[in-house]
């Protein structure tokens, strides 16, 4: 009997606990909804706050859908960065190929060396030019044709020098020359002569310092000279 009692006040209680869920729940929706009519601005949100939820999932849906694939890179027909598992189709208009397409230019250049002596220095990470040695006053020609775009004296060690714009980037640069020819402006030819060997500027001998420079960074003689 005992038991029988307990169990229906269990039950009670249970019931009665549900009851006053459900008589909170009703009070707390009536207190809102009372909110909301007394308040113009709630209620404008309470419009637009439904209208803005289902706007932001379809927008994440319509992104998600929409979404560019990252393009394969090629350099000469070779995949280097693949950002997403695809079939290997060239036809594919996803994918972006890169080539290279190597080009020759003829050298303006005709002498090998701008005067009748012996490389005594060549090409170093150090010394980007080619000493050629020979007698003081020895005559200097241009390696090629082109026009004088400097000719003087400068500070950094190089005494004397002439500089030739021979086209298409390319220049040569003769230093520490002991008397100069030409002038700014001038067109020269391999006869023409521009200098003489001297000693101005840091030397210890005499010899002329040539620099090859290929759109104004100086480059190996060697690889433009002719052979």
């Amino acid at each position: 009997m005992k038991i029988k009692k307990i169990k229906k006040i269990k039950k009670y209680l249970v019931n009665l606990a549900g009851l006053e869920v459900q008589k909170t729940l009703k009070l707390a929706l009536r207190f809102v909804h009372w909110q909301i009519k007394i308040r113009p601005r709630l209620r404008l949100i309470a419009k637009i706050l439904p209208i803005l939820i289902m706007v932001f999932v379809l927008t994440s849906e319509a992104v998600a859908y929409l979404k560019p694939k990252e393009a394969k890179i090629k350099i000469n027909g070779q995949t280097i960065l693949v950002a997403q598992k695809t079939e290997n189709n060239s036809n594919n208009p996803g994918e972006i190929e890169i080539t290279q397409k190597i080009t020759q230019r003829l050298s303006p250049f005709v002498f090998q060396k701008p005067v009748d002596g012996y490389l005594s220095q060549g090409y170093r990470s150090f010394h980007r030019a080619n000493d050629f040695a020979t007698s003081l006053g020895t005559p200097i020609h241009p390696l090629g044709s082109g026009f004088v775009e400097f000719a003087g004296s400068i500070t950094n060690g190089k005494g004397n020098v002439i500089i030739i714009d021979h086209g298409d980037g390319l220049k040569s640069l003769y230093a520490h020359l002991g008397q100069i020819n030409v002038g700014i402006g001038n067109l020269v030819n391999p006869s023409t002569v521009i200098g003489t060997v001297g000693l101005t500027g840091n030397t210890t001998g005499a010899h002329v310092h040539l620099e090859i420079l290929d759109r104004e960074i100086a480059i190996n003689p060697s690889s433009v000279l002719p052979q």
